[in-house]
């Protein structure tokens, strides 16, 4: 009867970051979503790859609407690297925002948005496993 009630509880807790988790993953979702369709398309030019531990961060130089040089500094690296200097690539950016840029490709786009649906599905698959188990297991 405790571990019963014990695997309830767990499991309510994991039931309740899920249902947390989702609606921040929609809006993100949401949110990346109206960035790339509204956003401003440029083409820019990888010029420095920066070492930030074992992962490597492009550095992307690139021309605002408005004539003027703008750079990007990527705060996502991966290794090996996934760009090389010269490398092009477009650019996403909300003109009143130069802050906003960002390489248009799923990783830096997509991938934290994603990785908050992972968790809040792995929360509610785990809080019915346990609910299972604390009912007609135990």
């Amino acid at each position: 009867m405790e571990t019963e009630y014990l695997l309830t509880i767990i499991a309510g807790c994991f039931a309740l970051l899920g249902i947390i988790l989702t609606p921040i993953g929609i809006m993100w979702w949401q949110n990346v979503r109206h960035f790339v369709q509204t956003a401003e398309k440029t083409e820019g030019t990888v010029i420095e790859l920066v070492q930030r531990g074992k992962n490597y961060s492009p550095v992307v130089e690139y021309t605002d609407r408005f004539g003027q040089r703008q750079e990007l500094r990527s705060s996502i690296g991966t290794n090996p690297p996934r760009y090389s200097v010269g490398d092009k690539e477009q650019i996403l950016y909300d003109q009143n925002d130069p802050d906003s840029a960002k390489i248009n490709h799923w990783l830096p786009l997509y991938f934290f948005p994603f990785l908050i649906f992972f968790f809040a599905f792995d929360f509610l698959s785990m809080a019915v496993v346990l609910f299972v188990v604390a009912r007609f297991v135990i």
